[in-house]
Parts: structure tokens; sequence; C-alpha cells
């Protein structure tokens, strides 16, 4: 009788083991790391915030949190992290206002809300909560060469922080001067590499316009210096990771399949491994220029990366 109630147990356990491998993979992981795991990855955050007492959290960990189905779509589009609200989450309770638990959050990589849920849901319910994120995060992220419009003149950009190859942070927040703001798509594009050189033409008028010149690009510190590299600039390159600053100006897109399979095939590693993640996102190539407000008072879009901001017109709009 005993080595009978032995083995079952063993056989509930291996079950239950069974099935949390299966369900949501919670990373034992702080926000901050989450965040950047997120932004490299592409995916988005997603907490389950809980307490010790209540029923229902305790519900969604055994029945809803193990299955499969759930545990497939978290693991593939979140960084999932089970955060005690009474521990370690007091502080991030107190952000959202949470009242109420089981509550999720569901973030962006930059720790804002997507989207907040709370109570009780069954796997087939929150397979369409976890759904309705991601509609949400195609919406915003994945948009098209013939969506994206850029900001308008008008348009107040909030501060904006990256990292130059040297790893200097800048931060758009402490810069008295005006800005003027270049996107590029990187060192492979020859395009912008030439145009990155006809602006070294800017650097003696800038000072007398109280303006710097800022290259934004989304590959990574070691791309970044070949561009450097290349074009010999001595103006400021940063490390757009995540593609924060391409949203923030709008100019973020997606290229269609046939574009992204070419470049892919053509520029390799090139192309897949000096960005931030693997989506195949680019920045279109636009120019802004930002008074000592972070206002924008001029742009220069074009959805054609070979048509970019003349010398003249840069020069012409720096009031």
């Amino acid at each position: 009788m005993f080595k009978k109630i032995v083995l079952n147990l063993f056989i509930l356990a291996g079950v239950s083991m069974y099935a949390q491998s299966n369900g949501i993979n919670f990373q034992k992981i702080d926000l901050e790391t989450a965040k950047k795991t997120a932004a490299k990855e592409n995916k988005l955050i997603f907490i389950d915030l809980y307490t010790t007492w209540c029923g229902p959290c305790k519900l969604m960990a055994k029945k809803t949190f193990t299955d499969p189905q759930i545990g497939e779509m978290f693991n593939k589009n979140f960084v999932s992290l089970a955060i005690d609200a009474e521990k370690e989450g007091v502080k991030l309770a107190k952000e959202f206002k949470v009242v109420n638990y089981p509550s999720f959050l569901f973030l962006d990589p930059k720790g804002e809300l997507v989207q907040y849920d709370f109570g009780y849901y069954n796997p087939a319910q929150f397979l369409e909560v976890g759904a309705s994120v991601l509609r949400k995060k195609t919406d915003q992220s994945d948009k098209t060469l013939d969506q994206v419009k850029g900001k308008m003149i008008g348009d107040k950009i909030d501060n904006f922080t990256a990292k130059d190859h040297l790893g200097n942070t800048f931060s758009s927040s402490k810069e008295n001067q005006k800005l003027i703001i270049v996107f590029i798509r990187g060192q492979w594009c020859p395009y912008c590499n030439k145009y990155i050189e006809t602006l070294q033409n800017l650097a003696p008028e800038l000072k007398s316009k109280n303006a710097r010149l800022v290259i934004i690009s989304p590959e990574k510190p070691e791309f970044i210096e070949k561009t450097i590299s290349k074009t010999k600039t001595d103006y400021t390159v940063l490390y757009d990771e995540g593609y924060k600053i391409a949203e923030a100006f709008d100019v973020l897109y997606t290229p269609n399949s046939e574009t992204l399979g070419f470049y892919t095939s053509r520029l390799k590693d090139d192309f897949t491994k000096s960005r931030s993640d693997n989506s195949g996102r680019l920045p279109v190539s636009a120019t802004f220029i930002l008074n000592e407000n972070k206002e924008i008072t001029w742009r220069h879009f074009d959805p054609d990366y070979k048509n970019r901001a003349s010398i003249e017109d840069i020069l012409k709009n720096l009031h």
C-alpha cells in the first residue's frame, strides 16, 4: 500500500513538472533586465502581479499558466515575470495603481503599459487576452513603408537617450542647442554612407547656428564603428537599441518579405546580426530639425531611401 502511494505521488509530480515545462516560462530576472531582453528579442513583457493569499492567483498558476497553448503563445511573444505584489512588487503595484489580484501588466520594452487586466481567466479566455495584446503590438510596431508618416512640424519630441559606439550616453533633454536628427539604415547602405560624407560640409556652419547634428543608426556599436570608418565622420552616431528613437519619430517600418529576403541573402550578417532583433525593421532615411524646446521646426521625409535632405535646405531652415 505504501509503495503504491509513493508511486502515485511520483506520477503526480511528473505530471505537474510536465505541465509546468509546457506552460509559461516565468523568468527570475528584474524588470530592467526584462526590458533589455524584450528589446533584444522583439517581445513584450508580461507581469503576473499576485499575492500569496489570493485564491484566483493560485488558480491561474495551477490551471492557466501551465496550459501548453498558453505556454506556446507567451514564451514566443513575451518575457514573463511573476512578482509578489506585497514583496518585490510593492513599487510596481503603486506605480500602476493596482488594487485587484491577480493583476496582469503587459508592457512594451520601454516599460510603458500596453494593456492591463485582472481576475481569473481560464486558458481559452487568457489566450484571447494575449492575442489582444499582440494585436496592439502589431498595430503599433509592424507598419509598412506606406503606413509610416513621420512626426510633423510642431510636434514635440520627448526626451530620448542612447549610447554611441564608445558607450557614451546622449540625452536629448540635456542639449541646449538645436538638433539635426538624421536617420540612417546602416553601414551596409551605400546611400547612407555617401550622405554622411556630404553632411560633413555642414560642420563649419553648425556652431554659428547653435546646432548639433546627430546620426541615428539601428545598428549595434561594432557596426557603427564600420559606419565611422567608412565615412570618416566626426558627428555623434547613436545606437537606436530597440528602435525606440525611430518609433518616437514615427519612421520605423517593416520591409516587405521580398525586400527582407533580398537584404538577408545579399547582406547576410551585416543585416541579420547588426540590429537589436531579427524583425528586419528599418527607419525611413528622414531628417528632422528640433529647436531648443525639442519641437520639430522642419523635416525631410521621403520613403525613397535614395532621396535625402539637401545641405542647402538644412541650412536654410536652421533659424
